[in-house]
């Protein structure tokens, strides 16, 4: 087990004080465990890295980590009336498509590892400044902007996954390969 690897459990275990902290109204710490995952996100990516420690468990690890702690928020902060019903389900739908359709890839025999798209990585970006946005405001009124802009990222990512996946099964099942002749 190396550095990298424990500080993506370290951040799997933060989902648990970050609940704590929401379901006890402390929306500060609740923000503090929040950057503090994030933080260790960005020290075990570029520890892995320099380290040349990239593992196969690592790579399963920290998407891992990074989800439980989003979705949680998600759902956390839908349950106390904080974000709305219909972005915490977008966000939940398109992560648990993204999910079906890598276990279907794999089903099928794709060895390729899922990398994420740039669409992805906005995603991610607008879904972590949301939670950030909106655990900072705690008492004070805020714009629904969050809410559209993350939805929208949202949606379209999921739906490049969902084309870049479709693309992959057609161009194995139905394009023959080049021989040359």
């Amino acid at each position: 087990m190396n550095v990298p690897n424990l500080l993506s459990i370290f951040r799997f275990f933060l989902t648990f004080f970050f609940i704590i902290s929401v379901n006890s109204g402390r929306l500060r710490l609740a923000l503090f465990f929040f950057i503090l995952q994030g933080i260790s996100d960005l020290l075990d990516g570029f520890l892995a890295r320099v380290m040349g420690k990239k593992t196969h468990l690592g790579a399963f690890l920290d998407p891992i980590a990074d989800k439980t702690m989003l979705v949680a928020s998600f759902i956390l902060l839908y349950i106390h009336k904080i974000v709305p019903f219909w972005l915490t389900s977008l966000v939940l739908v398109r992560d648990m498509v993204i999910a079906f359709g890598f276990l279907v890839l794999y089903k099928l025999s794709y060895t390729r590892q899922p990398a994420p798209s740039i669409f992805g990585k906005i995603t991610t970006a607008c879904q972590i400044v949301t939670i950030v946005y909106i655990l900072w405001s705690e008492a004070r009124p805020y714009g629904d902007v969050f809410f559209y802009v993350t939805a929208l990222s949202t949606a379209v990512s999921g739906l490049h996954y969902i084309a870049i996946g479709l693309r992959m099964i057609y161009r194995s099942r139905f394009q023959q390969p080049a021989n040359g002749s």
